[in-house]
């Protein structure tokens, strides 16, 4: 009888163990086997050389901050664009001539929010002293045309450039009061800025 007594007590020991496990399913997919090594590739000379301009194309922009987009530089017949400071060729603005009464200029007195007319359009500008590329961040609201692309500026001399994204000049300007810059834009246009 002990023997049944330790058999049914056995029994329900392990009956009562079982219920209070848990008991749960993995529903995941089994992890694929790992990918096979790659063969290596055959080493073989490398060669160089110039690769041929795009299609259709045999001009290379090229310029730095202050300078002008130049209209087609021929880089294989050795067609440079002029030296900064010097006077450029056809496609370019060139130096604009200081107007009468030009006053010299300084990065923190130009700091702010201008209002700008172009050719009739106004719009507004903002110039920070904060470096982007070579020229001093700077930026359009609401303008069209040429100054809708400004993203730089900068002084050289007595003359404000405003720079688009590849730091080529669309515009060339003197401070004429102290509330006022004037001078040409690439494409001819007057531009004002006033505050």
């Amino acid at each position: 009888m002990v023997h049944k007594v330790l058999v049914v007590a056995a029994v329900t020991g392990v009956l009562a163990l079982s219920a209070c496990q848990r008991t749960t399913y993995d529903y995941s997919p089994p992890a694929p086997p790992p990918p096979q090594p790659l063969t290596p590739a055959p080493a073989g000379q490398v060669q160089s050389g110039s690769l041929p301009p795009p299609a259709g194309a045999t001009a290379y922009p090229t310029g730095t901050y202050g300078t002008t987009q130049p209209g087609a530089t021929d880089m294989t017949t050795g067609q440079y664009p002029a030296a900064p400071g010097a006077t450029e060729t056809a496609g370019g603005m060139g130096n604009v001539a200081a107007p009468a009464g030009a006053v010299a200029v300084s990065n923190a007195a130009l700091v702010g929010s201008w209002k700008v007319n172009e050719g009739g359009v106004t719009c507004d500008m903002f110039l920070t002293l904060t470096n982007l590329g070579e020229g001093l961040r700077g930026g359009t609201r609401g303008c069209t045309g040429g100054l809708s692309t400004m993203k730089s500026w900068g002084i050289n001399g007595d003359q404000v450039v405003l720079n688009d994204a590849n730091g080529y000049a669309i515009a060339r300007l003197y401070k004429t009061a102290d509330t006022r810059i004037e001078g040409t834009s690439s494409s001819g246009q007057q531009v004002v800025l006033s505050r």
